[in-house]
């Protein structure tokens, strides 16, 4: 038995049954992150030529020291369930790393910690006891985090993810709950339209993204980021970018319709004095969808008649379509765009047969007065479940340097958000 570097059609052929695989496993993912410098290894564990485990290890130099950090996204690809297997993996794996200069593997393995509902309630109290028997075997673990502001890993341990396997959309659509459906119908009749972007809509997505990121404080990529990912990852048709956009002279004329309708009701009723409560009822619809005309007139005069107003960014790869980025412009929401955009993609992927639509990150503490409150709140109105993973792990191949290496490292981070808070 021995870990060795394997082409990527063995790789492919390995991670096309696995269970949860996602787009950071994918070759595809890896070749993307090399246009930014990071060094990749594919590798695999094999017994008298069978191939037992795989992996995609990207690298780096690690900051202040002359050694290299690998990342194994989404973790090894493995059967985590079988203990001998991973811990005869990893007697192997110190060796590996050493070789290629490594001071540590970090990953972060799409395996659930315990059972939750869609409220985030605990269905099981069994927790996975992957963890222990990893940090028995070398591995160290990061602590746990339930709010997003304590997050200290790569990428979030709490997720929104919606069963689709072998439902149809009207399944779907009929699970949701109520105020969602509400704001699906109600998007389609605000005049809002869904569009396939092209690599010439990039930098209007990073706008909004960048929009977004303002409003929510949170640091945005760069625009190369987005459109190196669409050029890497279009080539395998994993990637799309949906942006919406909203007819807003086309909805302000169809308010002016609606009051002139109502208008020529009162006309034929107004003298019939047992119509008044209904000419009241019409006299009131009128004068509360007058109120939006002035809102309307205002933006079309800010925005122009048909701006686009929010957009996201999914990844389609194994058996699930990712939600990765989303955004939108806080001045549209109450217009439903954000709804209408998940329910085309979800409708894509329940017709491609995936088996699971992931909303991605959430935050782990569910009270109605978390900040992070109404990002979780409008996933679950897709009646998607939370999924909590076992979290982050780093694999060192030696203690004392990585020891040092963690010191240093947290001193660097603590310097640079000084420098930047300036």
């Amino acid at each position: 038995m021995n870990i060795e570097e394997i082409s990527e059609e063995e790789y492919n052929l390995f991670i096309k049954n696995y269970p949860d695989s996602l787009f950071f496993q994918s070759v595809e993912w890896a070749k993307y992150k090399e246009e930014f410098g990071w060094e990749k290894l594919i590798i695999g564990l094999k017994e008298d030529g069978k191939l037992l485990a795989a992996a995609i290890l990207l690298g780096k130099d690690a900051p202040l020291l002359k050694k290299k950090m690998y990342y194994s996204p989404r973790g090894i690809i493995i059967d985590y369930n079988n203990y001998e297997l991973i811990k005869k993996f990893t007697k192997l794996l110190k060796p590996f790393l050493k070789k290629h200069n490594a001071l540590f593997l970090k990953m972060n393995p799409y395996i659930k910690y315990c059972e939750r509902d869609i409220d985030g309630k605990v269905i099981s109290d069994n927790k996975n006891e992957l963890i222990n028997f990893l940090k028995k075997n070398g591995y160290k673990h990061y602590k746990m985090y339930i709010k997003a502001e304590d997050k200290k890993e790569l990428e979030p341990r709490w997720l929104s993810v919606l069963d689709i396997d072998n439902k149809t959309m009207d399944e779907v659509f009929k699970n949701m709950h109520q105020t969602t459906r509400w704001m699906i119908n109600k998007s389609q009749k605000n005049y809002i339209s869904v569009h396939e972007a092209t690599d010439k809509d990039i930098p209007l997505f990073k706008k909004m993204m960048q929009n977004t990121a303002d409003r929510r404080n949170f640091e945005d990529r760069p625009l190369i980021y987005y459109q190196k990912m669409f050029e890497v990852l279009g080539k395998s048709n994993m990637i799309k970018i949906l942006m919406a956009d909203i007819d807003l002279k086309a909805l302000h004329q169809s308010i002016i319709n609606d009051i002139n309708h109502l208008k020529e009701r009162i006309e034929k009723v107004k003298d019939n004095p047992k119509k008044a409560n209904q000419v009241n009822e019409f006299n009131s619809q009128i004068s509360s969808i007058e109120n939006k005309l002035p809102d309307i007139l205002e933006k079309i005069k800010k925005y122009g008649e048909k701006p686009y107003i929010a957009a996201g960014l999914y990844l389609f790869y194994g058996d699930q379509v990712v939600y990765l980025y989303g955004c939108s412009y806080k001045e549209f929401m109450s217009f439903g765009a954000q709804y209408l955009m998940q329910y085309k993609v979800i409708e894509e992927a329940i017709d491609k047969k995936y088996k699971k639509f992931n909303f991605y990150g959430i935050d782990g503490d569910f009270r109605k007065e978390s900040p992070n409150y109404g990002l979780f709140e409008f996933k679950r109105g897709f009646n998607a479940n939370v999924v909590e993973l076992i979290g982050e792990f780093d694999y060192p191949t030696n203690k004392f340097t990585y020891f040092i290496y963690t010191i240093m490292f947290k001193t660097y981070k603590f310097l640079k958000r000084l420098k930047r808070h300036k």
